[in-house]
């Protein structure tokens, strides 16, 4: 059987799969913190800020995620997602 060369970089789903990866790094995670409420960035060890309220950090990663055009996560006390925010 003969081997077919396939270039993987010029397929469309593979296009699409690595635009959703590269996207997915980039979502805004609220999250509880020691200090308030942090706006962190999928995979990151700090925040990228701190705020009193769970409100404000919300606002906050919605400008955020729209600029990426990504979605944020908002998460409860108890660490489990509660609410998801698609940007448009």
């Amino acid at each position: 059987m003969k081997k077919k060369n396939i270039n993987l970089k010029n397929t469309q789903k593979v296009k699409q799969y690595n635009k959703a990866l590269r996207a997915s790094s980039k979502i805004q995670h609220v999250v509880q913190h020691q200090n308030g409420w942090a706006v962190k960035k999928s995979g990151a060890n700090r925040a990228s800020a701190v705020y009193e309220k769970q409100s404000t950090a919300i606002d906050r990663a919605t400008i955020v995620a729209k600029n990426y055009g990504t979605s944020v996560l908002v998460h409860g006390r108890d660490g489990k997602i509660r609410n998801i925010r698609h940007s448009r």
